[in-house]
């Protein structure tokens, strides 16, 4: 996991708000966000390290570390750039295009059009390792699974509620409103939804899954500003204020009786 999600993680886990962050050191919310999801570019530069290093006072974690993984990714961000566009005169292709002019098949405008290309190319790669990389993080991230359960977590409160008069197929609607994992499963097979805070804005934040009956379970990371709706032809319920949680929770979907069992986690100690 690169070092700052791993912070990011270690403050969700530990409930520590990042707007409450912003109104104690007084550093804008947008460059926090900014901090935990790696685009140092969007900060001034000048204060790259001074944010940071109030961020993760804030957060109650080693300082000198995390400092030290700072300069090193920023240093790699440099070394890296600098190996991409400083040409090496022993490289073969310095060479051909020192061939080229010492010959003069090409006058300096075509060597420049040629060398502009060959930038662009390299950027555009760039930018699309760093995407896919990015989004994968993210969804690691997010991403909750039993066994993170068992390792890190503890069962808060465990409660059976009756689901009334509702008959099938039955139609579950998720909605979350802030960055949020939905895993929806079975014995058998499972479905994963994410949703990023940066697209809230131009993703849907809601899903909806058909349930026949049968036994099913789903996790969530974040119910906080979640909803949690059932319904079908005859009955319409709402469990969004019984799964309010600042941790994961799981919840378990059985018939004969109809029952919701809603398992609600907290970190361990």
């Amino acid at each position: 996991m690169i070092f700052y999600n791993k912070y990011k993680k270690f403050r969700i886990e530990n409930n520590i708000d990042l707007k409450d962050i912003s109104k104690r050191t007084k550093i804008d919310l947008k460059y926090l966000q900014a901090l935990e999801r790696g685009k140092f570019a969007e900060i001034p530069p000048v204060y790259v390290k001074l944010f940071f290093k109030a961020y993760i006072n804030e957060i109650g974690v080693d300082i000198n570390e995390a400092l030290f993984e700072l300069d090193s990714f920023l240093n790699q961000k440099t070394n890296s750039k600098k190996l991409k566009f400083i040409p090496d005169e022993r490289n073969e292709s310095s060479s051909f295009f020192s061939k080229i002019n010492s010959e003069n098949l090409f006058n300096s405008s075509v060597f420049i059009g040629i060398a502009s290309f060959l930038l662009i190319l390299l950027l555009s790669f760039s930018l699309n390792s760093n995407s896919q990389i990015s989004q994968k993080d993210l969804e690691d991230e997010l991403r909750i699974t039993k066994s993170d359960l068992i390792e890190f977590y503890s069962v808060r409160s465990e409660e059976v509620l009756s689901i009334e008069s509702i008959s099938n197929p039955v139609t579950i609607r998720f909605k979350s409103n802030i960055e949020n994992y939905i895993n929806f499963y079975d014995n058998f097979s499972g479905k994963e939804f994410f949703i990023f805070e940066d697209s809230l804005n131009s993703q849907s934040n809601t899903f909806t899954e058909q349930w026949d009956g049968q036994e099913r379970a789903f996790l969530i990371a974040n119910t906080v500003d979640y909803e949690l709706i059932l319904f079908s032809d005859n009955s319409y319920q709402d469990f969004s204020k019984n799964i309010i949680n600042d941790f994961p929770v799981e919840v378990i979907l059985k018939s004969d009786p109809y029952t919701i069992t809603i398992k609600k986690y907290l970190p361990k100690n």
